[in-house]
């Protein structure tokens, strides 16, 4: 079934606080799109008739919107927010995730959700096409929530999560306090076999796999808002502690070897300060003043032992941000507004590694790395609409940044990269609107690429490489949006995306591989989703909702010389989910599915890996017997899909050297319950 997917997607898009407002058409629960504006809002007569307890569903529930949480291990704040607002600014926290966010916010708190397609006056887009303002009621109230959630897990398992929290708001004043404990397991805890065989085919080895986690954290954040200075501040804390153990064990059941056991922990804090300060200047102007302070520390141990072979990885790190951006917003009529700003950031990442074979010590290339990056970047932004049909953006983005590695030699670069990007927004009905998109990005470097890492699962070890480049991706998009039936959704995309400096990996001397650049590389993207409401159809409160997307990359092996697919592309996903509302919204039901993951490629120096997850259905129903309780049950991975990886092992490089052996494994995690029971006091 074409289900989770969907769904999955849907959850994640939230909204953002539009000057331009809508009434909603009583008869829908929906507002028709002001030509003008382009902004949708769905107010309590969209939500009335469901058992939707916080804002997280809230937004899954907004037809043909998809959310993006953002990127929290991405560095800096522009675009990495992910597409929600919340009382039209996005959260100083980045580690605080969006969904996280709107989970804490109960429906009864949200007064509208205002969908913006294609960019608003006094808006800040966050560099997307649509975004999600989440405004909440401005009314005092007091609630005390508990929150308990579960996994029940086949073998009778219990991973619980109890979160109690505290909020507060009177207007401008919110003040928020959660606590939450995590005991639980993760996806890789399963059970499965792993085959072994030389290259006519014959059996070498066919193993027991028993993978086993626990994933034990707690989690402290606390926020605060207040009218200071003339404007409105917002300031949040969060603290985290994780300690993750896990183990993989293999038996020996066929064939000559041995069995063996992985083991590793990580143990990891990090904190995190951030502040966000708005202030309008006059009727046509806003400054916003955003700064973020984050802190971590990972360590990280594990042990491979087979027969008698023993290896060790050991890894110990550090790492910081800290980010200040200044936003100044002017409207200089109806048609026209302005937005510029900047931002300045401070990124380092302080690591050692060590790996033993035998307790002998091994030399990695880069295995003790201090890595910083010094960034600043200017912006400017005018959007312009000429008529009521058309919405012109244009931007320009300079970045200029300076990342110093000190390892086995000292290496330091200095990057500009001008981002320009030009959006036309097309609304030639008050149903459809046709966005045209063209833009130049930069990828962000992953520090952790700088350093070595290992596999533990699989006996890899990857060492690190100083000399990286970003990505530069020029992005032409086509996008069509037809609104239908009051709550209906179409959406259709074309996506053509030419990328230099791919980014991959690459051979280095002493048989090591690590990740670097291997050329330039194009991929193109056509994508659809679809909110069908089933009340035209006779059921009523119902809907269906699908996406789908074909992708096709080529880049050039660095080994092979030959066109492939980018290192890890999906080439085809789809997804859907099927829902429908009960007793007045007493009580919600629904199926949601994805058709999984086809073949996904890894091209390493020495080994070519295939990874495959079969199709998976789940369903959910959510009951609320008062305004204050809501008790949910998930039934999940109902049907046991699998992880299929498949290894083709090399003597030495895969182009030139004799296959070692094929390797097949399947595993499984079995079926599981969520069970959640929401308390408001």
């Amino acid at each position: 079934m074409k289900v989770r997917c969907v769904l999955a997607a849907a959850a994640l898009a939230c909204p953002v606080t539009a000057f331009a407002q809508q009434q909603p058409d009583p008869a829908s629960g929906q507002a028709d799109p002001q030509p003008a504006s382009g902004v949708l809002v769905y107010g309590p007569e969209f939500f009335a008739n469901t058992a939707l307890p916080t804002a997280l569903d809230m937004v899954q529930r907004l037809p043909g919107f998809t959310l993006d949480v953002g990127k929290s291990d991405a560095r800096g704040i522009a675009g990495n927010t992910g597409n929600v607002l919340i009382n039209g600014k996005p959260p100083a926290s980045k580690t605080d995730g969006l969904g996280e966010i709107l989970r804490r916010i109960s429906a009864a708190s949200v007064a509208r959700i205002e969908l913006i397609r294609g960019g608003a006056p006094g808006i800040d887009m966050q560099g997307r096409a649509v975004v999600a303002n989440v405004v909440l009621k401005r009314t005092a109230s007091t609630e005390k929530l508990v929150n308990f959630q579960s996994y029940i897990y086949r073998d009778g398992y219990v991973g619980p999560d109890l979160t109690l929290q505290y909020t507060r708001s009177d207007g401008d004043r919110r003040d928020e306090l959660s606590i939450e404990g995590i005991s639980d397991r993760t996806s890789s805890t399963a059970k499965g076999m792993r085959t072994r065989t030389d290259a006519a085919g014959n059996l070498l080895q066919r193993h027991r796999l028993d993978l086993w986690d626990r994933d034990r954290s707690a989690t402290v954040r606390a926020s605060v808002q207040r009218a200071i200075g003339g404007g409105l501040l917002n300031v949040n804390g969060r603290f985290d502690y994780l300690d993750y153990p896990t183990s993989f064990g293999v038996t020996l059941l066929e064939g000559s070897g041995s069995s063996g056991v992985a083991t590793d922990i990580t143990h990891q804090w990090k904190g995190e300060l951030g502040a966000n300060w708005a202030k309008n200047l006059g009727e046509d102007g806003e400054i916003e003043l955003v700064a973020l302070q984050r802190l971590g520390h990972t360590g990280y141990d594990s042990a491979v032992t087979s027969d008698s072979f023993v290896s060790t990885f050991g890894q110990q790190s550090r790492n910081g941000e800290s980010v200040f951006r200044p936003i100044l917003r002017y409207k200089t009529s109806k048609r026209l507004s302005l937005e510029g700003g900047g931002e300045i950031a401070y990124n380092f990442l302080d690591n050692r590694t060590a790996y033993t074979e035998q307790g002998a010590p091994v030399p990695l290339p880069d295995q003790s790395v201090f890595v910083s990056e010094v960034r600043g970047e200017l912006f400017g932004l005018a959007r312009w609409e000429p008529s009521s049909k058309v919405t012109l953006e244009s931007g320009m983005r300079a970045e200029v940044s300076r990342i110093a590695a000190r390892a086995d030699s000292s290496r330091a670069r200095a990057f500009f990269y001008p981002k320009p990007r030009v959006q036309l927004t097309l609304r030639p009905n008050k149903r459809d609107q046709v966005r045209l998109r063209v833009e130049q990005s930069v990828s962000q470097l992953d520090f952790t690429d700088f350093v070595a890492a290992t596999e533990i699962n699989l006996g890899t070890v990857r060492a690190g490489n100083g000399d990286l480049v970003p990505e530069q991706t020029l992005t032409l998009e086509a996008v069509f949006e037809h609104r239908f039936w009051g709550k209906g959704a179409l959406e259709l995309s074309a996506r053509h995306e030419a990328t230099r400096h791919v980014i991959d990996y690459i051979p280095l001397e002493g048989g090591f591989d690590a990740i670097g650049n291997i050329g330039s590389g194009t991929r193109d993207t056509l994508s659809s989703t679809l909110t069908l409401p089933f009340d035209k159809l006779g059921i009523k409160d119902a809907r269906l909702r699908g996406n789908a997307a074909v992708v096709r990359s080529h880049v050039t092996d660095p080994l092979t010389g030959e066109r492939r697919r980018y290192t890890n592309e999906i080439p085809f996903t789809c997804s859907g989910s099927f829902s429908q509302d009960l007793f007045g919204g007493r009580f919600t039901y629904g199926v949601y599915g994805s058709c999984g993951q086809p073949a996904t490629d890894l091209y390493r120096i020495a080994e070519y890996r295939a990874t495959v997850l079969e199709p998976s259905v789940e369903i959910y129903g959510i009951w609320k017997p008062s305004k204050r309780l809501a008790i949910r049950m998930d039934a999940g991975n109902l049907n046991n899909a699998a992880k299929i990886i498949d290894r083709r092992l090399y003597t030495a490089e895969r182009n030139a050297s004799p296959l070692l052996y094929r390797e097949r494994t399947v595993q499984r995690r079995g079926q599981y319950l969520y069970v959640q029971i929401r308390r408001a006091f």
